[in-house]
């Protein structure tokens, strides 16, 4: 099996991937440039919450709705690495 690309630098070992999908998704969802409908992944598009924004506090829905998608760990270190490249594309210079 193929280690995950993935790492996590935050607080504690025993955090699940599923977690720190959850987390992301949180981030990006966030984002005051995030526009669902400009998500590139249309596997992460398609596990992705209708509602967003600061007030957004829906986690552990999300987290509950993710492990009833029974992700294999391919799919979940996919949308991860796609969850981070939309932040990396939201943090960069405008398309203007």
């Amino acid at each position: 099996m193929r280690q995950s690309s993935v790492t996590w630098k935050g607080k504690g070992t025993d955090v699940s991937p599923l977690d720190i999908l959850t987390a992301q998704i949180g981030r990006l969802l966030r984002h005051p440039a995030y526009r669902r409908e400009s998500v590139v992944s249309p596997l992460l598009q398609r596990h992705l919450p209708n509602d967003a924004g600061y007030a957004w506090n829906g986690e552990a829905s999300l987290r509950e709705r993710l492990g009833r998608a029974a992700l294999d760990a391919a799919s979940i270190d996919h949308l991860i690495r796609n969850v981070q490249a939309e932040l990396v594309r939201l943090r960069g210079p405008s398309d203007a």
